[in-house]
């Protein structure tokens, strides 16, 4: 600290006393600052448990966070279900229905291509392209593969109407080695709504595909 020297002006005595007041300042940051960091050293010695709370404190709001998104999207998946009405059922239906129509025109163009007759056994449950043999008897062309026997999705309803009666054994639909076909109408429905689309075949082997409804 600066020495008081007598007979100093008033100028320089208010120097002094500006220099005395800036080095008790100085002293006061300094032992604050050592009594900080020797109290903070001290919590963390004596009081572990304090230090190892508050780090599981800070965990358990990262958890709180990761509940609360857990909980939004359980929300928007609830909601989800409610666009889709059916849970995606009638979905399913309308894309089977459309594998359906992918494989008839597969059974188009190998008939033509290998002149055979071709036919679709089709019932409730599925679907299978069958092939007539030299023996005059309708078999499966593979068992595996697009030709392969295809099932319906759960709770499909079919509704079948075709021109011409089928003979015993005989496929519903005969696809000949033109790429002609037996006329038909096809309808696809589900528990809920009996009409999601409607396949038409003509004789000349065109196939309209419409979707009536896209729940």
């Amino acid at each position: 600290m600066p020495k008081l020297v007598t007979g100093m002006s008033p100028n320089n005595k208010l120097l002094w006393k500006f220099a005395t007041e800036c080095e008790v300042q100085r002293e006061t940051e300094h032992r604050t600052k050592v009594y900080r960091q020797g109290y903070g050293t001290g919590l963390m010695k004596h009081f572990p448990s304090a230090v190892e709370a508050s780090k599981r404190s800070n965990q358990g709001f990262t958890l709180i966070e990761i509940l609360i998104v857990l909980v939004i999207i359980g929300i928007t998946f609830g909601f989800a279900l409610i666009a889709f009405g059916d849970f995606g059922e009638s979905r399913r239906i309308l894309f089977s229905a459309e594998q359906l129509v992918n494989t008839l025109r597969l059974a188009q163009q190998q008939a033509i291509l290998e002149t055979s007759t071709l036919g679709l056994r089709i019932d409730k449950l599925g679907y299978q392209v069958v092939q007539l043999n030299n023996n005059a008897q309708w078999k499966p062309i593979s068992d595996k593969g697009v030709f392969k026997m295809t099932y319906f999705p759960q709770d499909t309803r079919i509704t079948l109407k075709t021109i011409n009666p089928t003979s015993v054994g005989a496929p519903a639909i005969i696809i000949s080695s033109s790429g002609e076909l037996t006329p038909f109408t096809l309808n696809f429905g589900s528990k809920q709504d009996h009409n999601l689309a409607l396949l038409v075949g003509k004789r000349n082997g065109d196939l309209k595909f419409n979707v009536v409804h896209t729940k």
